[in-house]
């Protein structure tokens, strides 16, 4: 009972400090628990998203060719004989617009890319299809058993946005024309409904077949094995079984893996969320120490007077950690209902991220308590230094006024170990032995140790730097300036966790600064070229060959390039095999809207040839992400799964190219004519007469051709600045995480310095007795957190190039990613004006309550 007495009384006495010192574990909790929480809900999205697709199949069958021509039904028989199939239920799977509805005005954008829009619209059998998935009928009625009945079932919500009822013909847009469908009955935005944002819809297997005219295709055969609840070794058995049986021109599946890519994806995304946030929390970890480092000087009597009356040493330490885990359950709390509120807003960036709404209305239990464990041992940790120094207060320290504030030897010898540490961490990043690391665990474990070794430094260099600083600060603040520089040597532990703090703030806004900048060079440049000319035409549905030779005939159109992206399987040089994305174009019609950027400065004529090449056939082009991961280059051969089997195709180029991850292939219109058997155009880029308007030529397309083919057309600008804010909001996050660290450092310069006023009173009293004004000791306070700051600001400069650099390195090695670093000047500069603002606002508070000091208040405090 006394014991927590006493542990109330001293936080009510120290309130303002301790609340400043809560702040830093408030606001690294708060990080964790929003990125976990955020994290959770944006992989549970995406994956119940592919779970609700394939329902409650075992496997999938796919065509190993990944194009959309699909595979013959014939397949079904053949997989029907395979012992341990239970279930097998065939879809046809398309993308068709409503007759009546209105092309959208642009084009929907997310990081996994362009969103076309459009319907959905699934061919599946009735009567098996209802075992596989779920379908919630809230309307109506589903499908009837007629194999080719003109009839279709779409969700509710998009009947709603399009006035659609029971009954009513439904027309859509096919390659051949307008037909028309009886909706028949709606199903609810749940379970297979939530494919494509709702927009969705399904029709008998042979209706699709016929409308589409692809008899007798299929695109996707749903497995459910024969024994229910089957173990995985079985699954495992029968998917090799069924692989054996249908040979290597089909895939078979798990429904799982059609989610990894968008997994990774996202998960590459959160690596930066995730340090971020560990390193917020690091850095309020220093607050804690310096108030509890001030908290056991201030109270060296009481502490002695306990011993005197019996208190051991092991108590007075487990008294001081008392006090520390009590102000972490306070910030753990606090941190908690931060954190709900830093995840919404987490939320809706990711939103935009993935294209699909996330799902925050359960917080999960394990995330809160993690979150509040995690604040709560830091928060004792970083107070158990603290607490032992106070267990090794002797009785008759309590005759002293206030304790010595000793060195210990990390103060004084610290450097060593620092200066290890440092060298070690650096050249274990820059020599990078853990590329794979998917989560860049070990990367964060080496970064945290560079930051650590840094801070170990400045003990020993404090002396350096107020010396280098002393005349810069007697002509910004006079002689009194010179004491307050001269004062940060006189607590140097305490100074070095406050340098730290900054030092680790400003890096973070350095890091995300130089990463954002860097990522974004490269991705305008290639967006010039692969979004290129000025105007760009698209379609929810493909586009037939034709549609080229009437947008060229608009008048103001100078030149038209055709499209075509289609998924093809590869053999990676790694002897794995998988789906990487085919670009198609026509390199005579490119060349004169847009360039490739090609990876290595090619002179004029190297590029030239390049082109020539890829006209000729039987080349392609590679991006310079699977050149980096696969170690590939010009000349080279490619094996890419066609029409015919596998076929060879000489690498003629290296050129950089984001979409898909940068798993992408380019290649010329005659390959994909000659060996996928494709011909239709997913886009088109425009390039206007010169001296035509965009505006004006945009305007006439969409008055002849827009609603007619429902075609979406944009300008390239307005694209491109619609990206630009797209990155903006994806890289926001990073924003707010390096400001909380910044946030942090500035409740750790104001803790600092109002421990200092605090200690030194009298003195201040003193100086105040021989003529010092209050402006003067008000420059005095200022001039010592001047000098933290351009510490803080310098070190942390010096840190976050370097981190950035590495960071940089060390993506390049994991995904492939070679990003040409880009330091902005203004940035750099800015970086160091905040550090040295927010060193002088934090003072702000210490410095005024300095500069109230009464003199005969001052001479008489202990």
């Amino acid at each position: 009972m006394l014991a927590r007495l006493l542990i109330f009384r001293s936080l009510r006495e120290r309130p303002l400090r301790m609340l400043l010192s809560t702040f830093g574990i408030v606001l690294g909790v708060a990080s964790i628990l929003a990125i976990g929480v955020t994290n959770r809900a944006a992989l549970a999205s995406v994956t119940e998203l592919f779970a609700d697709t394939s329902g409650k199949s075992n496997l999938i069958i796919t065509s190993a060719e990944s194009d959309a021509s699909g595979f013959n039904d014939a397949v079904l028989a053949r997989a029907e004989r395979v012992p341990g199939v239970g279930l097998l239920a065939p879809s046809i799977q398309l993308t068709t617009v409503l007759a009546e509805e209105a092309p959208p005005a642009e084009i929907a954008l997310s990081f996994m890319g362009m969103d076309q829009g459009g319907l959905s619209l699934w061919g599946i059998d009735p009567a098996v299809d209802g075992q596989v998935r779920e379908y919630e009928l809230v309307n109506g009625r589903f499908l009837s058993d007629l194999p080719a009945a003109d009839e279709i079932v779409l969700v509710d919500t998009f009947a709603d946005e399009q006035s659609l009822a029971i009954g009513d013909w439904v027309e859509i847009t096919t390659p051949y024309g307008i037909e028309r469908l009886r909706l028949v009955g709606l199903i609810a935005e749940q379970g297979v409904g939530r494919q494509n944002n709702g927009a969705f819809g399904v029709i008998p297997l042979e209706t699709a077949q016929k409308l589409f005219d692809r008899p007798h295709a299929l695109d996707q055969i749903d497995v459910i094995i024969k024994t229910p609840d089957a173990a995985t070794t079985q699954v495992d058995q029968l998917k090799t079984d069924l692989q054996s049986a249908l040979g290597p021109d089909y895939s078979v599946l798990f429904p799982a893996s059609q989610s990894e890519r968008m997994v990774q994806m996202l998960g590459n995304y959160q690596i930066g969320l995730n340090f971020l946030s560990g390193m917020a929390l690091f850095v309020g970890a220093f607050l804690i120490y310096n108030a509890f480092s001030m908290t056991v000087i201030e109270r060296t009597r009481e502490f002695g007077m306990l011993r005197t009356i019996g208190m051991t040493r092991r108590q007075v330490i487990r008294h001081v950690l008392s006090e520390a885990s009590m102000l972490g359950v306070l910030g753990s709390a606090l941190g908690i209902g931060l954190g709900i509120l830093l995840a919404r807003g987490l939320a809706t960036i990711l939103e935009f991220v993935l294209g699909q709404q996330l799902d925050l209305i359960q917080l999960p239990i394990d995330l809160m308590i993690t979150s509040a464990v995690v604040g709560i041992l830091v928060t004792v940790v970083a107070a158990a230094v603290p607490a032992w120094q106070a267990g090794k207060i002797s009785p008759l320290e309590a005759l002293r006024i206030r304790g010595a504030n000793e060195e210990g030897w990390l103060i004084r010898h610290g450097w060593t170990v620092g200066l290890a540490l440092l060298l070690l961490s650096t050249v274990i990043l820059l020599w990078n032995p853990f590329p794979y690391d998917a989560q860049f665990r070990l990367g964060s474990v080496v970064v945290v140790a560079l930051f650590l070794g840094g801070t170990l430094i400045i003990p020993a260099s404090v002396g350096y730097w107020e010396r280098g600083l002393r005349l810069a600060v007697r002509r910004l603040y006079g002689n009194s300036g010179l004491l307050g520089s001269l004062n940060i040597q006189r607590a140097r532990m305490r100074t070095t966790l406050t340098v730290a703090a900054l030092m680790v703030g400003v890096s973070m806004m350095i890091v995300v600064w130089v990463m954002t900048e860097s990522f974004k060079g490269d991705l305008e440049a290639w967006l010039e070229g692969y979004i290129g000319g000025d105007i760009y035409v698209t379609s929810s549905v493909n586009m037939r060959a034709d549609m080229g030779r009437r947008l060229q005939s608009v008048e103001g159109v100078t030149a038209v390039a055709p499209i075509r992206y289609f998924n093809v399987q590869w053999a990676a040089p790694d002897g794995s095999e998988e789906d990487i994305l085919f670009m198609a174009v026509e390199p005579a019609e490119y060349s004169q809207v847009t360039t490739f950027v090609f990876n290595d400065i090619l002179q004029d004529a190297d590029a030239a040839a390049a082109m020539t090449q890829l006209a000729q056939g039987d080349t392609v082009f590679i991006s310079s992400v699977i050149a980096e991961k696969y170690n590939l280059q010009p000349g080279d051969d490619v094996q890419l799964f066609t029409k015919t089997g596998w076929q060879p195709f000489k690498v003629a180029a290296v050129v950089v190219d984001f979409y898909n991850q940068g798993m992408v292939i380019d290649g010329s219109w005659l390959d994909m004519r000659r060996h996928f058997r494709l011909s239709d155009a997913n886009a088109y880029m425009i390039k206007v007469e010169p001296g035509a308007s965009v505006t004006t030529v945009k305007s006439r397309i969409e008055a002849l051709l827009g609603d007619r083919y429902h075609l979406i057309v944009e300008s390239n600008s307005s694209i491109q600045e619609r990206i630009s804010v797209l990155l903006d909001q994806a890289y926001s996050m990073f924003d707010v995480l390096a400001l909380i660290s910044m946030a942090v450092a500035f409740m750790g310069i104001t803790n600092t310095l109002t421990m200092n006023v605090l200690e030194r009173i009298r003195e201040i009293g003193m100086l105040r007795s021989i003529g010092m004004s209050q402006q003067q000791v008000v420059a005095m306070v200022l001039a010592e957190a001047g000098v933290m700051g351009v510490i803080g600001g310098v070190i942390g400069l010096v840190f976050g190039i370097i981190l950035s650099r590495i960071f940089l390195l060390s993506m390049a090695a994991m995904s492939g990613y070679k990003i040409a670093f880009i330091l902005p000047a203004s940035q750099v500069i800015a970086g160091f004006v905040v550090a040295l603002v927010v060193s002088h606002l934090a003072a702000m508070f210490p410095a005024s309550r300095a500069a109230r000091v009464r003199i005969l208040d001052a001479i008489q405090h202990e």
